[in-house]
């Protein structure tokens, strides 16, 4: 039978190399006889895997600790990964989420306003950055995100899902309908300023 073993060898000058070592056990009549073996080089094929793992562990340190929610889902919006951010902006547990459709996270308007976004991404293949939805947290309160998608695709294949960022803004739209609300309360005091001028006027 072949026995397929890996490890480390240092050279003569002082060189790390690994080695991909291949053994064959020769029977005979009597039973194994002699090994042999196939002896293969593989340190670039190491260097690279130990790169990839750590560039792999750089992006998911990354992606846990940022305060914006990181999103994977699929074509139909199921959610295939998310970073602890996404959880606590939504206020589901993360055991919640795989699986879940993002569909539980809004009214029928806003998934029209969504859906016509990612259909958007999906035939242009064009990303689209910060647009705004309403969403539903699981303890029914009402979140506004700011969000950017794009598709999830390898060069010449089909997309097999879409990737974004996902902001709370809920604070910044509470104080925009302030701003709107102050502006028409002073809009409607002007014309009444003007209303009781004009007729001051008009009575001299």
């Amino acid at each position: 039978s072949d026995h397929d073993l890996e490890y480390r060898m240092i050279t003569k000058d002082g060189r790390e190399l690994w080695i991909q070592d291949v053994v064959t056990v020769i029977c005979g009549a009597k039973g194994p006889e002699r090994l042999v073996g196939f002896m293969h080089n593989i340190t670039d094929r190491k260097r690279a895997e130990e790169e990839l793992r750590e560039s792999e562990e750089k992006y998911r340190n990354i992606l846990e600790n940022i305060e914006d929610g990181y999103f994977e889902v699929d074509l139909a919006g199921n959610f295939t990964f998310f970073n602890p951010s996404l959880c606590r902006i939504l206020g589901y547990p993360r055991e919640e989420m795989p699986g879940m459709n993002n569909r539980v996270l809004m009214d029928a308007e806003n998934a029209k306003k969504v859906f016509r976004a990612y259909n958007e991404v999906y035939v242009t293949g064009i990303p689209t950055k910060g647009f705004d939805w309403e969403t539903i947290r699981k303890d029914g309160a009402r979140t506004y995100i700011e969000v950017s998608v794009s598709l999830i695709a390898r060069p010449g294949e089909k997309p097999t899902g879409f990737r974004g960022i996902a902001r709370n803004v809920t604070e910044r739209k509470r104080a925009e309908e302030q701003l709107r609300e102050s502006l028409e309360q002073l809009r409607r005091a002007m014309q009444k300023t003007i209303q009781v001028l004009v007729m001051a006027v008009e009575m001299k």
